[in-house]
């Protein structure tokens, strides 16, 4: 059941670029501490929430990105229940 978890479709990136996904998250981590560590309510919302989390803090992230990242999370949700 794991396997499958982790055999998830993803848009094409060229071989020897970057993985933007990753990228991009590590480029907004240190934002998103600082915004969960503002307020106990924050850090709540991220763990029960962490997509629309991500957007209420007004992350410096591509839309196409989020999406992406929401995709993947629905398909692993899914693939969990």
């Amino acid at each position: 059941m794991f396997l499958e978890v982790f055999d998830l479709r993803r848009r094409k990136t060229p071989p020897a670029g970057p993985d933007r996904l990753l990228d991009q998250l590590d480029k907004v981590q240190h934002q998103l501490q600082k915004w969960t560590s503002l307020s106990p309510k924050n850090a709540d919302w991220f763990r029960r929430d962490p997509l629309a989390a991500m957007r209420a803090a007004g992350l410096d992230i591509e839309d196409d990105i989020m999406l992406e990242l929401e995709l993947i999370t629905k398909a692993i949700a899914k693939k969990l229940k």
